[in-house]
């Protein structure tokens, strides 16, 4: 090879590099300028997606669970009974003679409301007393004979057999002589049954009769009675107390009694027992409270309420109502994590106050749950959880306390120390 085609060959491959270096560097160019132009538009793309993937999370509004108060008041309606109620019948069958006593009226124990006559009693008592005059005559008779003959028997006079048969005759007259004297007994009885007693202090309700009415003894007709009579210095309180409220109504506790007609005054009165069963009914428990009634504003059949001021020592969670969902999977509520994600949790619910219930199971102090759930709320989903404004303005509160209390914002630095 000769010098002019070394020449030629080495120009040649020189262009080739030339033009291998202008084609990247023009690459590199446009690279740069791509990379400048691209990269912002991109940058924007991506934070729009993130704005965008945000703003279609579903937005949650969440509550704290929180421990509710250990003392609270129940308040349930009662009805007012008198301390002891009875229907007063006749025990004698007569005329109404007179009555002493009217409705409205105070009586003492033992005090006569009302007399009865009875001449029949009276009667059959005069003739039993006759009976028992001659029934003793023959009795001293025959107690006489019986004691002739046993001397006799002392000196062979009679037979043994007639001594035995004399004093069969007494023994005979003696058991008469007792008949009768339980008869006339009896009778007297029934004559004081005319006259009609209070079997205990209270106050007359009721009068079922008027002079010269036909009363029949006993109590087998219903509109046979005389009197109705309540003793009213004490009332008895019937309170019907659901399930979940037993547990914290002890024998012996304090509770109030109000009655709205007789204004805000409120009688003080004790739990004295339970009727151990539940009405199936209901589902309620009868207590029976004792209210003292010195004033005698109370009345039997009175309606009222009585408040029981009941104490918990460890008191549940407590969670809104709307928070609780009821399904075929039981009691549940949803929940957040730290990464607002949503998770179900079955719970077991207590006692309901109305707008919040209690949690007795499944969820744990401090704990986030989402308040109106979504039907189409699902576990696992992201969500935006914004804290509900009760509980915000609650929290701001007790931010506030702190930084007026010197003590609070002290003590970890007295720790770290």
């Amino acid at each position: 090879m000769n010098r002019r085609e070394i020449a030629a060959r080495a120009a040649a491959t020189g262009v080739a590099s030339g033009r291998a270096a202008l084609v990247t560097g023009l690459l590199v160019v446009l690279g740069v300028l791509f990379a400048v132009g691209f990269w912002p538009r991109w940058n924007a793309m991506r934070v729009a997606q993130a704005d965008a993937s945000a703003q279609t999370a579903p937005i949650v509004v969440y509550v704290v669970a929180e421990r509710g108060k250990g003392k609270a008041d129940l308040g349930l309606p009662a009805n007012i009974r008198a301390f002891q109620e009875t229907i007063i019948y006749a025990r004698t069958s007569g005329y109404l003679k007179r009555w002493h006593v009217d409705i409205g009226e105070h009586v003492k124990s033992g005090q006569l409301l009302a007399e009865i006559e009875a001449p029949e009693v009276d009667r059959e008592l005069q003739e039993a007393q006759a009976k028992l005059a001659q029934v003793n005559a023959h009795l001293e008779l025959a107690r006489t004979t019986a004691e002739r003959y046993r001397a006799l028997a002392k000196e062979d006079g009679v037979s043994p057999q007639e001594v035995e048969e004399k004093v069969g005759a007494f023994e005979a007259r003696k058991a008469d002589f007792s008949a009768t004297r339980a008869q006339i007994q009896r009778l007297e009885q029934m004559r004081a049954f005319q006259r009609v007693t209070a079997p205990f202090a209270g106050t007359i309700t009721a009068r079922n009769v008027e002079v010269g009415s036909l009363i029949q003894a006993g109590s087998a007709s219903s509109s046979g009675w005389l009197y109705k009579l309540a003793q009213t210095d004490s009332m008895r309180i019937h309170v019907s107390v659901p399930q979940n409220y037993i547990g914290l109504i002890k024998s012996g506790m304090t509770a109030g009694l109000t009655v709205a007609e007789l204004g805000e005054k409120a009688y003080s009165g004790r739990v004295v027992r339970s009727a151990g069963a539940f009405d199936p009914a209901t589902r309620t428990m009868v207590f029976e409270i004792i209210v003292p009634n010195a004033d005698g504003m109370l009345l039997p059949g009175m309606y009222g309420q009585i408040k029981f001021q009941l104490e918990n020592p460890k008191p549940y969670l407590v969670v809104p109502v709307t928070a609780v969902m009821i399904g075929g999977d039981g009691v549940r509520v949803a929940t957040l994590d730290t990464a607002d994600i949503v998770h179900f949790k079955k719970v077991r619910v207590g006692r309901d106050f109305g707008k919040e219930v209690e949690v007795m199971e499944g969820l744990k102090d401090k704990e986030r749950v989402i308040n109106n759930p979504r039907d189409n709320l699902e576990e696992g989903v992201h969500v935006k959880a914004v804290l509900q404004a009760k509980h915000a303005d609650k929290k701001e509160e007790e931010k506030k306390e702190d930084k007026k209390d010197p003590s609070k914002t002290a003590a970890p630095d007295k720790a770290k120390s």
